[in-house]
């Protein structure tokens, strides 16, 4: 691969750092400009990366699973079996 085939990576609007119970968590919400499918990833106070497996076809829809993951699991869908056990014991 060489500089002219670089894959350029398009980030969301909707990208932000959001406060769960005192905790940030980094919600970036990306596609590149080759796969038009916009990947959510969350990121833990730890560094910890969590990439939902599937792709979504609008960078709303991401945000909103993130919302609806937050509301269903809270900030635990995001954190390691160690970090819980940091966080909460």
């Amino acid at each position: 691969m060489n500089a002219d085939d670089d894959v350029e990576v398009i980030f969301s609007d909707l990208c932000a750092d959001v406060e769960i119970d005192g905790h940030i968590l980094t919600v970036e919400i990306y596609k590149t400009d080759i796969d038009p499918g916009w990947i959510l990833e969350v990121v833990n106070e730890f560094g910890t990366s969590t990439v939902l497996d599937n792709l979504f076809i609008a960078d709303g829809l991401a945000w909103q699973q993130f919302e609806k993951t937050v509301k269903e699991e809270g900030l635990t869908a995001f954190l390691s079996k160690k970090e819980k056990r940091q966080l909460f014991h």
